[in-house]
């Protein structure tokens, strides 16, 4: 009878840890496979950032400061007319390296400074999802229109994620100075970035200045984030504690039909 007993022990023990093995790897499976999605999404995500945009010293005719809100996936610029009604000549802009974007910059051009201001970061990490970029553009000639692309790295080669509208400067008056407000919703993984603001003519869409962070420490080395990577580390382990969870009553369930058998 013991003999008996020992036995079907032995067989029951390892069909549990058959059981116990192919929940294992069924897990680590699909964890793999959450993980490969996990990286594939933010390889394919779309770069996609809300935008407030205005001139703070400058005022329209009722008193009031000329906002432009806009939502640009990708630095797409639109055909917008400035206030003097010529067209504008603005393209669809790629990614540039730091030497080709500064191979045709007109020295009648240049910009004076520029301040950057870290404004939300939702889940404390170090990391801001939103941020204010405000810089002021100059010039020899009385005014001139212009439109700023804002490029990103974390490398040599900046890639365009905002596109202003056409706006006038006047000489070398700090008057004219233009505020970016930035919300970043999508396709910017956790890191430390750079800026670079690229200044085009709006009429011929010539390259006029270029700042980055090798000459404004201000571009250089933001933490920045998306607002899709909010929160990450709280919803991993929510994941994590209800697998530990499933898998304490999965080997007591086990245990259990292994006891009644023996019984038996």
């Amino acid at each position: 009878m013991n003999a008996s007993k020992n036995k079907l022990l032995r067989a029951t023990t390892s069909k549990v840890s058959a059981l116990a093995t192919i929940f294992a790897l069924t897990f680590a499976s699909a964890a793999t496979f959450a993980q490969g999605n996990s990286q594939t999404n933010k390889l394919t995500e779309d770069v996609v950032v809300s935008g407030t945009e205005y001139q703070p010293n400058l005022v329209q005719e009722d008193g009031l400061h000329l906002k432009v809100k806009k939502q640009l996936k990708g630095a797409k610029p639109q055909n917008t007319a400035t206030n003097k009604g010529a067209l504008s000549a603005q393209t669809e802009k790629g990614p540039l390296s730091r030497e080709s974007a500064r191979i045709d910059d007109d020295i009648d051009f240049w910009i004076y400074d520029s301040y950057v201001t870290l404004t939300a970061d939702i889940d404390y990490d170090g990391y801001y999802s939103s941020f204010t970029l405000e810089f002021d553009v100059d010039t020899i000639y009385q005014s001139a229109p212009i439109y700023a692309v804002i490029y990103t790295s974390t490398s040599e080669e900046f890639t365009p994620f905002y596109t202003t509208n056409i706006y006038n400067i006047y000489g070398d008056n700090t008057q004219d100075a233009i505020i970016i407000e930035n919300d970043l919703v999508t396709g910017f993984p956790s890191n430390e970035y750079e800026l670079m603001v690229v200044i085009y003519d709006a009429d011929t869409d010539e390259v006029l200045a270029v700042s980055d962070g090798t000459d404004d420490a201000d571009l250089a080395y933001l933490s920045l984030e998306s607002e899709n990577y909010e929160y990450v580390e709280t919803v991993e382990v929510v994941v994590v504690e209800h697998g530990g969870a499933l898998g304490v009553w999965l080997f007591a369930g086990l245990g259990l039909v292994a006891y009644r058998r023996l019984r038996v």
